[in-house]
């Protein structure tokens, strides 16, 4: 007799996922956790070239009508350019930096909440160019940002740091982050969507967040949120595909932990 619930086309069984995985086929993906950081750096360089780029073109369209309007129009869209081009530049010189030696230079200073928001957006479509997934992308992202805000750790009391966990962790991590908890004393919610999630932080107001979900609903919330809060994402494990018995990597939470506790 056959398996009630398993998909002839597919060895998993069927189950209810989020609208973000609506174009999940069934089978299991290569795991977005071993991507390196530096690929969020290589499309970073290659959307701000491309930024850079676009920008150059569109000024020496206008600049003879800029030469005709005054000529210190002209002058001010070179000062522009140039400041803005040196200043990118060097922001990304930075980050490349910081992956490449995985100590971080002046990083209370790269870490422009906004700023990085609008990058990480940028770099996504730019990377689907490439081939480059969107979950692979954010991986990378996630741990040069995670690395970034380590280097510098914010201090904040136990009942101001926020655990956020998906439904979809193995009973054993769960297990295993309520202990955690117990132990030092943060608070943790777990959520099943983003307006639950909200939810809980304005309940709560934390001043950190360490938030444990898939790429799609990290960076859906990181960039929600990182304005307001600082965000330390952690994405999870996916061996049995999404929102079924997914894990974490449990040591480099609790060193996260340890390391932003106020003591």
């Amino acid at each position: 007799m056959a398996d009630k619930g398993i998909d002839k086309e597919s060895p998993l069984p069927k189950r209810k996922l989020g609208d973000e995985w609506a174009d999940w086929d069934g089978r299991v993906a290569e795991a977005s956790s071993d991507t390196d950081p530096r690929v969020f750096v290589g499309v970073a360089i290659a959307t701000i070239t491309a930024i850079l780029g676009i920008t150059a073109l569109f000024g020496w369209l206008i600049y003879p009508r800029l030469d005709q309007i005054g000529h210190f129009l002209g002058k001010v869209f070179n000062i522009f350019y140039f400041t803005l081009s040196s200043i990118l530049i060097l922001w990304l010189a930075l980050f490349l930096w910081g992956a490449v030696t995985k100590r971080p230079f002046l990083s209370t200073l790269i870490v422009v909440p906004k700023l990085v928001n609008l990058l990480l957006e940028i770099s996504t479509r730019v990377g689907s160019i490439f081939g480059i997934s969107r979950d692979h992308l954010i991986n990378s992202f996630l741990k040069l940002h995670n690395l970034f805000i380590s280097s510098a750790p914010r201090k904040v009391a136990p009942e101001k740091m926020l655990m956020m966990t998906p439904r979809c962790l193995t009973k054993d991590n769960n297990a295993a982050l309520r202990k955690m908890r117990e132990t030092y004393g943060f608070e943790l919610a777990t959520a099943g969507g983003g307006t639950e999630a909200r939810r809980k932080i304005r309940e709560i107001r934390p001043s950190l967040i360490i938030a444990i979900a898939c790429e799609r609903d990290l960076l859906s919330g990181f960039i929600d949120v990182n304005p307001h809060i600082p965000v330390i994402g952690f994405p999870n494990y996916r061996p049995l595909g999404p929102c079924k018995d997914t894990q974490v990597d449990l040591e480099a939470i609790e060193a996260v932990v340890k390391k932003h506790l106020a003591t």
